[in-house]
């Protein structure tokens, strides 16, 4: 007989508690079975001896030091029939339901890319725009920066032509001192 402790119905406290009671009542029953497959021979190992009986019963077990792994034959079969309830069946109204609002929200969807797309092409058409202008105003500024540049080559060069006109300006001007020394001292003699 197994030696685990026994939940009283009061204590089990939702269907998970509920769930491990059951596998644990399932194995006891694994265990019973396993016993009397044995002609009720007890094995050294006491209630695990019988327990892993039970189990070869139902597949493979496989030990590995203190582990022990266990396949279940026939599985898909246990897994169905362990199956607490059936799945309902489906309502055609909800899945009217559903299929108008996929629909809603794929014309939603549309509309959201929509409006995306002629975002995205006014940010485009804004963005030629601004590239465009400054473009524009690189060129404007190079134009006007090579005006600049030679307008001042043809200001030195004037420059240079000034300075050659204004050479012969000192010599004269020591010809104008002369002649106004010569003059105060004719000025001086007449008086």
């Amino acid at each position: 007989m197994a030696e685990g402790r026994r939940v009283p119905p009061a204590e089990a406290e939702g269907p998970a508690e509920q769930e491990r009671l059951g596998a644990e009542r399932s194995l006891e029953a694994l265990s019973l079975e396993g016993g009397a497959a044995g002609a009720g021979a007890r094995q050294p190992g006491g209630r695990r001896a019988t327990i892993a009986s039970a189990l070869e019963l139902e597949g493979s077990v496989r030990r590995q030091g203190l582990l022990t792994h266990f396949v279940a034959s026939n599985l898909q079969r246990k897994i169905q029939l362990s199956a607490a309830s059936p799945i309902p069946p489906v309502d055609p109204a909800a899945l009217r339901e559903l299929v108008a609002l996929a629909g809603q929200v794929a014309a939603q969807v549309d509309e959201l890319l929509r409006s995306v797309h002629c975002g995205l092409q006014a940010l485009t058409a804004l963005s030629v725009g601004c590239i465009q202008t400054y473009r524009d105003g690189v060129e404007s500024l190079g134009e006007a920066v090579d005006t600049s540049i030679r307008a001042m080559y043809t200001l030195v060069a004037r420059c240079e032509e000034l300075d050659l006109a204004m050479q012969p300006v000192p010599a004269l001007a020591r010809r104008i001192r002369d002649m106004k020394g010569t003059l105060e001292r004719l000025e001086g003699l007449c008086k």
